[in-house]
């Protein structure tokens, strides 16, 4: 994404000013991306990652920021964080939200393609999850990964990751399932759950930030902050 400049800054201000008054996103996002002459990634930044300020607060207050225990299962959103991950290792735009979830821009669900990136990124995904503090009644707990059906290749992509993670040492359940966001939010009900999907983090008490916590901790990279255009506390998640 690059420096911040302060046309990106704003629009995101009047975007954030648009919100706030009830004004429905999409056109709104039209409205300010046609008066700042903002291309398509810019404006999937705004609508990735500008928020209300209450929906933003929120969220905030879900985040986890491990090694903090997880109760009971950790559940992972597969494809949320793997393509995250993966559009990072590719140099791609990825920046922290509002909300202070780590997003990246890419929109390749329907079109996702399993490569050495992909083997990466799963690499990086059993790194994190090895020795995660998921406790339940003082036993280790469940850890989860949910892929989308409807996705090309998917199962193959799941009997990946479940011999890596078997190989790994990583006890672990991968499915494939039509609707796993359903299926999210349903396991999010007595553990915590890796999305950065809002729509199941609205749904659910305690998310976890996988991609920001990597790139930030693992990979010791800095990653673009919206609230810095806003002279908002940062988030490192």
């Amino acid at each position: 994404m690059g420096e911040l400049n302060k046309k990106f800054k704003d629009a995101v201000r009047d975007l954030m000013y648009l919100l706030e008054k009830n004004y429905p996103k999409k056109p709104s996002i039209t409205l300010v991306g046609n008066r700042y002459r903002l291309d398509s990634d810019e404006r999937m930044i705004l609508y990735r990652g500008v928020f209300k300020t209450s929906d933003a607060v929120i969220r905030i207050k879900k985040i986890r920021v491990l090694p903090s225990v997880v109760p009971g299962k950790l559940a992972i959103d597969g494809y949320n964080v793997l393509i995250t991950i993966e559009s990072y290792l590719l140099g791609k735009t990825v920046f922290r939200s509002l909300d202070g979830f780590v997003r990246d821009i890419s929109g390749v669900y329907g079109n996702f393609k399993y490569t050495e990136t992909t083997q990466r990124s799963i690499e990086l995904l059993a790194d994190y999850t090895r020795n995660l503090p998921i406790k339940e009644r003082g036993k280790k707990g469940d850890l989860m990964v949910y892929l989308d059906a409807p996705v090309s290749k998917s199962g193959e992509l799941a009997a990946y990751i479940r011999r890596f993670f078997k190989a790994s040492g990583i006890q672990s359940c991968v499915e494939v399932l039509a609707n796993p966001d359903s299926r999210l939010i349903e396991e999010g009900e007595s553990g915590a759950v890796a999305t950065s999907d809002t729509v199941i983090a609205d749904k659910v008490p305690i998310c976890v930030d996988i991609p920001g916590y990597i790139i930030t901790h693992v990979l010791k990279k800095r990653i673009p902050d919206l609230r810095r255009l806003l002279d908002q506390p940062e988030v490192h998640g």
